[in-house]
């Protein structure tokens, strides 16, 4: 593995398989990577904004909806990952979340599996 100089942030590149930079040329890029780790995930249009704050409802104990406020981070198979705020066994309220007004109104709850999670419990 090559690691750029740290002065300038450059490294040489070699054989790209579509030639689409050649000697001289620069791009600037966004590499994104880490190491594997565990995550919850949670379909970006479950997440609300209060002025500086995130969102979710999930449903309590009580069939109600209860706001948590999260951290998030990137996106992963199209679903936004949280960083804090959630449990692993919160149900989250995803579909008809603006026709919640308030914390604490009875809401009707239908789990569903999401489609990425589907796909990796078929796969094991």
């Amino acid at each position: 593995m090559r690691r750029a100089r740290s002065e300038s942030r450059q490294t040489p590149l070699s054989r790209l398989a579509n030639r689409s930079l050649t000697p001289g040329l620069f791009a600037r890029v966004q590499l994104q990577g880490s190491a594997e780790f565990q995550a919850l995930l949670v379909d970006d249009k479950a997440i609300l904004t209060d002025q500086d704050r995130k969102y979710v409802y999930v449903v309590g104990a009580d069939h109600t909806a209860q706001r948590r406020d999260i951290g998030f981070g990137g996106m992963a198979d199209g679903l936004r990952v949280v960083t804090s705020g959630l449990k692993p066994r919160d149900q989250v309220v995803v579909d008809g979340v603006q026709k919640i007004f308030f914390p604490g109104m009875p809401v009707k709850a239908t789990p569903q599996v999401i489609a990425p999670v589907a796909k990796a419990i078929a796969a094991r």
